[in-house]
Order: structure tokens, then sequence, then C-alpha cells
């Protein structure tokens, strides 16, 4: 085999490495499939219009001996969340093409790889963290029977994925 056909069979497996890695880190917060409830897809869901309304749907299913207060109280902790979520989810778009443009050199940066990947994973355990902690805050709000209807809702609802 030639060095031309060698050195692209290397970047061709970098890029993989590399995507793979990105894929992972950043599945659920960089996806474009469609989501739950009917709602178009993740891109979608950006207009608070469309969220507001979706989320009285919803709410008015799970919850619907939920007081006034429970639900305004909801309805904040669903609104910060969601920002900080796209907030996480343009940063891993960025670093995305962060990995294309060192992949893409005619020299492999291998630090700058590393300390990409390092960054991306201390960022998804940030986006975790946030999602863990918008969950403990909105079952606080809720009472215990409200939390066990709530749950076996979610259990419904993710009856093809890991649920709770």
């Amino acid at each position: 085999m030639n060095r031309y056909f060698q050195r692209r069979r290397t970047v061709a497996g970098l890029l993989a490495v590399v995507a793979g890695t990105a894929a992972i880190t950043g599945a659920g917060l960089a996806s474009a499939v469609p989501a739950l409830h009917g709602l178009p897809g993740h891109s979608a869901t950006a207009d608070p219009a469309i969220n507001d309304a979706h989320f009285n749907k919803i709410l008015t299913q799970i919850l619907p001996d939920g007081t006034p207060k429970q639900r305004a109280q909801l309805k904040l902790i669903a609104n910060s969340v969601h920002a900080d979520l796209d907030a996480f989810h343009a940063q891993f778009r960025a670093a995305h093409q962060r990995t294309y443009v060192l992949v893409l050199q005619p020299s492999i940066d291998r630090a700058g790889l590393e300390a990409l990947r390092v960054e991306q994973v201390q960022q998804a355990d940030r986006a975790s963290r946030r999602i863990v902690q918008g969950l403990a805050d909105a079952a606080e709000v809720l009472t215990p029977s409200q939390r066990v209807r709530l749950a076996a809702h979610l259990k419904a609802v993710h009856h093809k994925g890991a649920g709770l």
C-alpha cells in the first residue's frame, strides 16, 4: 500500500474516533431526532411559544390536581433548565467544529484533540448535573403522591428507553 492511501486511512480512522467520542459525549444534547410528545424535534423547541403550549399540555396531563403555585414553580424550573441546556447544546456544536479543524490540519495535534475531549466530557458532566438539579428542584415542588404519578407517567412514556 502506498503512503497516500496509508495516510488517508489513518486520517479517516482518526476522524472516526473523534467523531465517535463527540457523538457519545453529546448524543443526548446534540441530537436532532424527533422529540417526545409529538414535538417536531429538538431544534423546534427553541420557540418559547411552542415550549409554553407543550408544557401546559403535559402539565395538565401529568398533574391535574396541581395548584397554580406548583404549576408556576415547575414552569420556572423547566424554563431555566431548558435555557441552560440550550447553551450546552451550542457549546457542543462549537466543539464539534473545533474537532474538524484539528483533525483536518496537515499534522495531527494529539494534545489539542485530547484537551478537546476532556473539555467535552466535563461539559457533559455539567449538563448532567444541571438536569439532575432541575429534577430535584421539580420533585421538591410536588407532593409524594404526585411524584408517584409522575414516575408512572415517565415510565410509560419511556417504555422503549431507560425510563425511571
